[in-house]
């Protein structure tokens, strides 16, 4: 018979073995994640820790337009008042304190011929001294025309006052400002927070500044800081002025720190700026911007600005040399030659571009766009700088026109070290050295270049290619390395033939292959890591899909398999819920205490129990059988006894062991017991016990217990003590009793045969006292 267990596979655990197996997949698969993520992700940690060591700062937010219109009003404020103060110099004669609404009142220094002192403007009140012995400038400071201010070390640190209710300006209109320090303790200047008393960080509300108009200012041994706000002229140092009225002057050996512009200038002439350091400005280290002219910038550093390093736009005849340029955030130095003005000429129109700046000998790196970049200009020259690491090294575009690059060392950049065009014509690219990148030279929309006696390595793509409209370009006399698809590309340009392109040396250009498919990992590597994450989840989906779908697994096959063969029952179709469990009870052969009582099945009198789970209760589900009556069978050797109707599969069974007959008198098979296993386990066990009284019916001589009668009790007894007799060494279970193991004595004990097949060993125990093995019920 066949007790099922039912219950829903549902949440249960699964076997040892099975449990074992996925785990280890886990594991295999936890550890998966964690060494793509160490692959992945570590070295980006790792070059994101470089790259915020080593990478230049990041553009500031823009201004909110509250903050935009709040800052316009107070620069517009500033230009009322000085012009307002301009009319004022023709009639004085002394130093005057002027009140103004809406700032702080104005020092107006009219002209003289010896210069002003510090002592001279605190005593008109424009000054105080402070008990750390810094100067505080408490007012407005206007140098008229033709007068000078200077102001040396004897002033100590020298602070601008600043504060929400007002800001100081010390300017000069058509007169001179003088700053002098000491190269062993240059003097500072610094916009002062009077609210806080400390440097004033909000330029929102107006900072102070300091500003020459068609005048001059000078500053030596200087360092200035916290100064300017939103404008150029407002922005910190500026030098301004006009064609007619141009500012001179310039910087030595001075820094300009954490202003809104470094320095900046406009409408000047010959500005100097020598040994200048510029460094974490709000936008530009150094602005040279309209109408100004020849202006040379040599031997400074700009670093670590917020915008350019250097800016030149449509300022004619600048000089940038010999100068470090590094770990800005936009170029490294941006040359705007665009032109403002129209000319008219003898063949129409012409723009009026700026003309002659040139480029020379600077060192650029770490910048975060390109290393130079010229807009437009004509005759304009880039000679004999090293630029590293940025997007492009050079670039020449925007109607640039007879630009000259040569001597120039680019590497370490990502796209190409020069990039010509769109919109430039008659460039010149000679005699540069150039490595990395995808393309070392590109020309895309330029005219009339010619690109000659250049070393170009370490290309990934090409080193030369020509794409668009090119007329009148000729490349020649190159040496070019690398590995990639063409040295020389001229297939998407036109305007250009094969016999433009000569006397190239290419023998250390290896050639690549066609593009394959995975070749975009080369160029982004991090897709690597983003397809495993993305992989990741349908992986583990699919995986536990599969799980799911899959019966649980025995953990001891190797007892199933035993099970199976004693057995020998097929598969009964499944329920509408899951057989998690399921014991079969097995009638044995009987013992001396089965003397007066008849079998449930002709020759056997004991009972043996076997638990399946998981995958083997599916195989070996309940068959409908009948349920017996609680009274016992008589004792009588006549009486029908009642037998299990079994599963009727043949008249003979598969051994031919067996042939009895059920109550009614037919005649059966021993497959008509779905569990004959005890059979056959009597009889592979007859060899080993000659003298057992089961010998007998292990060979077929089952004549005892038939309907002609059944053995008497002496014979019975004599065969249990046979049995029982054996040396200890022959007893199969001698020594192995466990929890599931009862043992008991008295003529009355039923020995009751259990198989565990799913516990930690597939084992036979003898257990069970006293119970009734045709009733199913303990006696009382």
């Amino acid at each position: 018979m066949i007790i099922p267990t039912l219950g829903f596979a549902v949440g249960r655990r699964p076997s040892s073995g099975t449990g074992r197996r996925r785990r280890l997949r886990a594991r295999v698969l936890v550890g998966g994640v964690f060494a793509g993520m160490l692959v992945g992700v570590v070295p980006g940690l790792v070059g994101a820790v470089g790259a915020a060591l080593a990478a230049p700062p990041q553009p500031l937010p823009p201004v909110t337009s509250a903050d935009a219109k709040k800052q316009a009003l107070l620069v517009d404020a500033e230009d009322i008042r000085l012009r307002s103060m301009f009319e004022k110099f023709g009639v004085l004669r002394a130093p005057a304190m002027v009140q103004t609404q809406g700032s702080l009142p104005t020092l107006l220094l009219p002209a003289r011929p010896a210069p002003y002192t510090a002592e001279e403007v605190a005593a008109a009140g424009g000054m105080r001294r402070e008990v750390d012995g810094a100067t505080l400038v408490l007012t407005n400071i206007v140098v008229g025309p033709d007068a000078r201010l200077v102001l040396d070390q004897r002033v100590g640190t020298l602070r601008l006052a600043s504060s929400p209710t007002g800001f100081v300006g010390l300017t000069s209109w058509r007169g001179a400002i003088e700053i002098n320090g000491n190269a062993q303790q240059p003097l500072n200047i610094l916009g002062w927070d009077i609210k806080e008393l400390r440097p004033d960080v909000n330029s929102v509300d107006g900072r102070a500044y300091i500003r020459t108009m068609g005048g001059e200012l000078v500053v030596r041994n200087a360092r200035a800081s916290n100064l300017g706000f939103w404008s150029g002229r407002t922005s910190g140092v500026a030098w301004t002025g006009s064609k007619g009225e141009p500012s001179t002057g310039g910087a030595a050996n001075s820094t300009f720190i954490n202003n809104i512009w470094g320095a900046y200038i406009s409408g000047s002439e010959g500005i100097q700026m020598i040994n200048v350091k510029l460094e974490n400005n709000d936008r530009a280290g150094l602005a040279i911007k309209r109408d100004a002219v020849s202006t040379l910038i040599s031997g400074s550093t700009s670093t670590g600005n917020h915008g350019d390093g250097i800016t030149i736009d449509r300022a004619s005849g600048s000089r940038v040399m010999r100068s470090t340029i590094s770990d800005n955030s936009g170029d490294g130095i941006t040359l705007d030659g665009r032109g403002i003005g129209i000319v008219a000429t003898a063949t129409g129109v012409q723009i009026n571009q700026i003309k002659g700046t040139v480029i020379e000998a600077n060192t650029l790196t770490g910048n975060g766009r390109y290393g130079i970049r010229v807009l437009g200009g004509e005759d304009t020259v880039v000679r004999g700088n090293k630029v590293s690491k940025s997007q492009v090294g050079v670039v020449v575009k925007s109607g640039a026109n007879g630009t000259q690059i040569l001597d120039n060392t680019v590497g370490g950049v990502v796209d190409s070290a020069v990039q010509i065009g769109p919109d430039a014509k008659r460039t010149a690219i000679t005699t540069n050295t150039l490595a990395d990148g995808r393309m070392g030279i590109i020309a895309q929309d330029a005219a009339t270049n010619i690109i000659s006696r250049n070393k170009i390595s370490g290309s990934t793509e090409f080193a030369v290619t020509v794409r668009g409209q090119a007329d009148g370009t000729t490349v020649g006399s190159n040496m070019l390395a690398g590995r990639g698809w063409r040295a020389v590309d001229i297939r998407k340009a036109t305007g250009i033939t094969a016999a433009a392109v000569g006397n190239n040396d290419t023998s250390k250009w290896i050639p690549r292959l066609e593009r394959p498919w995975y070749s975009i990992f080369e160029r982004h590597p991090a897709l690597f890591v983003w397809s495993f994450m993305v992989l990741l989840p349908i992986l583990g989906w699919r995986t536990r899909r599969r799980w799911r779908k899959r019966a649980a697994e025995h953990p001891y096959p190797e007892s199933e398999l035993l099970v199976r063969r004693m057995t020998n029952v097929a598969a009964s179709p499944a329920g509408p819920m899951d057989l998690v469990e399921a014991t079969e009870v097995i009638a044995m052969p009987p013992r001396s205490g089965d003397l007066g009582r008849t079998p449930l099945v002709p020759g056997q009198a004991m009972h043996r129990t076997t638990t399946y789970r998981g995958a083997a209760a599916q195989e070996h589900r309940p068959a409908a059988q009948p349920r017996y009556s609680d009274q016992s069978w008589p004792a009588a050797a006549s009486a029908a006894p009642p037998a299990p109707s079994g599963r009727q599969t043949s008249q003979d069974g598969p051994d031919g062991l067996f042939k009895g007959r059920d109550r009614n008198g037919a005649r059966i098979s021993q497959d008509d017991n779905p569990t004959m296993d005890g059979l056959r386990y009597l009889r592979d066990h007859a060899g080993r016990y000659p003298n057992d009284p089961f010998g007998q019916f292990a060979d077929g001589n089952d004549g005892d217990f038939r309907r002609d009668g059944l053995p008497d009790a002496s014979s019975f007894q004599e065969d249990s003590r046979s049995w029982n007799g054996h040396s200890p060494e022959d007893h199969p279970y001698r020594n192995e009793p466990d929890d599931d193991t009862t043992t008991t004595g008295g003529d009355e004990d039923v020995s009751v045969v259990k198989l565990d097949a799913v516990g930690p060993r597939a084992m036979i125990s003898y257990n069970g006292r006293g119970r009734d093995r045709y009733s199913r019920r303990d006696p009382s």
